[in-house]
């Protein structure tokens, strides 16, 4: 199955999110918090939000 992942830390601007081939998984979407990071709700609504500008705004699916 063919897989993307994507990745941005707290304080990253959309512009600094990584795109890359993921591994194999059972779910069509995972989602990964690192809660030691210390990150509140706020923060990971932010960071889900930009993620999802940068799927809405790049080639979709990606090659």
């Amino acid at each position: 199955m063919a897989t993307r992942l994507y990745g941005i830390s707290q304080g990253e601007g959309q512009d600094q999110i990584t795109e890359g081939v993921g591994a194999a998984t059972t779910d069509s979407v995972e989602l990964t918090i690192d809660l030691a990071a210390g990150m509140t709700r706020e923060d990971v609504v932010l960071l889900l939000d930009r993620l999802s500008r940068y799927i809405l705004e790049h080639d979709y699916p990606p090659a």
